[in-house]
C-alpha cells in the first residue's frame, strides 16, 4: 500500500508556533492562570495580502486561509497547488454564528446582512483557501465533533493510497468565542481545571517521502471505549499495524475530562506527554497534537522533565479524547 506522508506543516496556537522556532529553543509550558488559551495570532497581511478580503475574513477563517497558504508557500513565494483540500472543524464560525442570531432577534428577521451567516458554516475557510488559489478540484470540509481532523486526514490518505491524488492540504481549525466558553462553564466543563484553546493546524500530505517530515502510517477512530482498557487500545493499535508496543517510543496525550484515562496513561509503561497543556482543549486539537508529534520526529528532539533533550524518536502515537466521548489514534513514523 503506498506510504503517506507529512510534506509540510503550519501552525497557529497558543504558543509561538507559527512561522518561528521558538517553541521549541526552549520548555513552553502554559504558565497562565486563564480558562481560555487565545492563539497568539501573526500578522495577517504576510499571508492574506489583499486588505479587502482581509478585512472581512472573520477570526476563524484567517487563522485557517494563514496557515493553509503558509504550508503550501515554496522557497521562491509561489503556492503548491494542491491535488485536494481537507478542511476540519468541531464548531465552524462560532462568532459569526452568534453575530447573525442577535441580528435575527435586533432586527426581527427582517433586513439581515447575510455576512455573518456565510462565514458561520464549517466549510468558509476551506473554501476561501480554494479561491485564493485559484483550485478547482476535490474541496471537503468534516464537522464530526472530536473526529472531524481525524475524519479529513482518513480522507486524504485513502486517496493518495489508491492513487487518486498525490497530495493534499489538510487544515483543522477552531476558535473561542465568550459565548461559547459561559455555555460550557455553566455545564461543568471546566470544572477539572481544564483550559479552553484555539488554532488552526494545517498539513500537506504526499505520496512522496522526498523532503518529508515523517510518515502518517495510520489514523484509527475508537468506538466503546473503557477508559481502563486505554493502554490496551494503544498496544492494539500498535500491533495492527506492524509494531510491537515497546516499539512506541512516545504517546502524546490529549485528554480532556477523562481522569480514569489520565490515570490510566500516567501509570502506564509508555513515556507520555500532555500536548494540550500547550494548545488547550477544543474539538480539532488533535492537529496540534500530530503539528507537535511531526516536529518532535523532524527535528530529532523529545521532552524530558521541563525540557528538549536531543533524542531520535522513530514511532509516535498521537492519542486524543474530546468530551469524553470521541477517542481517536494516530501513529507517527521515522525511518
Amino acid at each position: 500500500m503506498q506510504k503517506v506522508y507529512i510534506a509540510n506543516t503550519s501552525c497557529i496556537s497558543p504558543q509561538e508556533s507559527f512561522r518561528t522556532e521558538e517553541f521549541f529553543s526552549d520548555w513552553k509550558g502554559v504558565q497562565t492562570d486563564t480558562d481560555q488559551l487565545h492563539a497568539i495570532e501573526p500578522d495577517y497581511k504576510t499571508t492574506i495580502t489583499d486588505a479587502g478580503k482581509r478585512r472581512r475574513m472573520a477570526h476563524l477563517i484567517k487563522m485557517g486561509v494563514s496557515t493553509s497558504l503558509d504550508c503550501l508557500t515554496q522557497a521562491d513565494g509561489t503556492y503548491r497547488m494542491p491535488d485536494a483540500i481537507m478542511s476540519a472543524t468541531a464548531m465552524g464560525g462560532l462568532e459569526d454564528t452568534e453575530k447573525f442570531l442577535r441580528c435575527i432577534i435586533d432586527n426581527g428577521e427582517e433586513l439581515l446582512n447575510p455576512s455573518n451567516f456565510i462565514q458561520s458554516t464549517g466549510n468558509t475557510f476551506g473554501g476561501q483557501t480554494g479561491l485564493l488559489l485559484g483550485h478547482h478540484g476535490y474541496n471537503v470540509t468534516y464537522a464530526h465533533g472530536g473526529y472531524s481532523m481525524e475524519s479529513a486526514l482518513t480522507d486524504a490518505m485513502l486517496q493518495i493510497q489508491s492513487g487518486d491524488i498525490n497530495n493534499a492540504l489538510v487544515t483543522g481549525a477552531d476558535e473561542i468565542t465568550a459565548t461559547e466558553y459561559e455555555v460550557m462553564r455553566k455545564m461543568g466543563f471546566w470544572r477539572e481545571g481544564r483550559q479552553m484553546g484555539e488554532g488552526s493546524n494545517t498539513f500537506l500530505l504526499s505520496n512522496d517521502p522526498a523532503n518529508s517530515f515523517c510518515e502518517l502510517a495510520a489514523v484509527t477512530i475508537l468506538h466503546d471505549v473503557d477508559s481502563n482498557n486505554i493502554t490496551e487500545e494503544i498496544a492494539k493499535f500498535a500491533e495492527n499495524n506492524g509494531m510491537a508496543p515497546e516499539d512506541i517510543d512516545l504517546v502524546l496525550t490529549g485528554t480532556d475530562c477523562d481522569k480514569i484515562a489520565d490515570k490510566t496513561l500516567g501509570t502506564s509503561n509508555y513515556p507520555t506527554t500532555d500536548y494540550k497543556q500547550w494548545c488547550g482543549q477544543y474539538g480539532t486539537k488533535s492537529g496540534f497534537g500530530l503539528w507537535l508529534g511531526s516536529q518532535l520526529l523532524n527535528k530529532g528532539i523529545a521532552p524530558k522533565g521541563n525540557q528538549w533533550e536531543k533524542r531520535q524518536l522513530k514511532n509516535i502515537v498521537v492519542y486524543s479524547e474530546y468530551r469524553m466521548n470521541d477517542y481517536t489514534l494516530m501513529l507517527l513514523k521515522k525511518d
